[in-house]
């Protein structure tokens, strides 16, 4: 394929030049490191935008799925017993709201955080422990 661009967009030809009729004079040839990067950008992201990426793409738990792993992996009762020594009335009951009324658990919201930091969950565990979930 033969790669141009007009305007910030992408136009691709085939190589034998049989759609060579269609390149105007406002095209211009994209260079290897422009083709590369139009067609492998997952590859030119930092680690951080790698990482949030990724972590947009963890799909909502499902009450279900999200009391499960927890059971399977020893953490409901921890998380519950957590929840009930918040100290603070206020965030307690918002928490305790969060965790009881949900219908689905959404890996960046700030609540399912909250959960997490209560029983001590690192990042990549949460991250373990969503991916298990999704499989259930």
């Amino acid at each position: 394929m033969k790669y141009y661009k007009q305007n910030d967009e992408v136009f691709a030809f085939e190589s034998d030049g049989s759609q060579d009729s269609y390149i105007t004079k406002y095209m211009t040839k994209m260079t290897d490191a422009e083709v590369d990067r139009h067609i492998n950008p997952n590859k030119y992201l930092t680690a951080s935008q790698q990482y949030q990426l990724y972590i947009s793409s963890l799909k909502p738990l499902t009450r279900k799925q999200f009391k499960l792993v927890l059971l399977d992996l020893g953490l409901l009762d921890d998380l519950e017993t957590a929840i009930s020594n918040i100290e603070d009335a206020t965030e307690k009951k918002r928490i305790e709201i969060e965790y009881t009324e949900s219908t689905e658990f959404v890996r960046t919201s700030e609540s399912v955080k909250t959960m997490f930091a209560l029983i001590n969950q690192t990042e990549e565990q949460i991250n373990e422990l969503w991916e298990k979930a999704l499989a259930l």
